[in-house]
């Protein structure tokens, strides 16, 4: 059996190949580079019929180009006390500055691991039907209070 030489003296052809394969992979890092728009602190209150909406999912739809990517939206959960604090990369970090209009669903169960029914019926759930809008700012991070029906 005859070994096939490769470009650098003494090394089999294979080898040098594999090694060129592996410098190559060794300069990708597998984290995905992207430029994240910046945000700002974004905070608000969800209340139905004067209660807290716990567990309420708070959707911001940017109108226009707020500077994210397809497909990636600010949200919020809403707690025990009505209160959400808005997350776009990292939690709670806010939301670019830009008009939104927004979409709330309340899940019957707050704790389902699964679909549940929203208590508010689909009169908030797309951007369409919801009468929510918000402008967010660098210099005002409380939105204001949203009592629902």
């Amino acid at each position: 059996m005859s070994v096939q030489k490769g470009p650098l003296p003494g090394l089999p052809r294979h080898f040098v190949v594999c090694l060129g394969i592996l410098v190559l992979l060794g300069g990708c890092s597998g984290e995905k580079e992207y430029v994240e728009t910046p945000v700002f602190p974004v905070s608000g209150n969800v209340t139905v019929r004067g209660e807290p909406a716990y567990g309420a999912y708070v959707l911001l739809h940017p109108v226009g180009d707020v500077g994210l990517t397809k497909g990636n939206k600010p949200f919020a959960r809403v707690g025990e006390d009505g209160v959400f604090n808005v997350t776009t990369y990292d939690t709670s970090d806010g939301a670019p500055a830009g008009e939104y209009k927004v979409t709330v669903i309340w899940p019957e169960n707050p704790e389902a691991r699964g679909p549940s029914t929203d208590r508010l019926r689909g009169r908030y759930a797309t951007p369409d039907k919801s009468v929510l809008k918000v402008t967010v700012e660098e210099s005002n991070p409380k939105l204001p209070t949203w009592e629902l029906e």
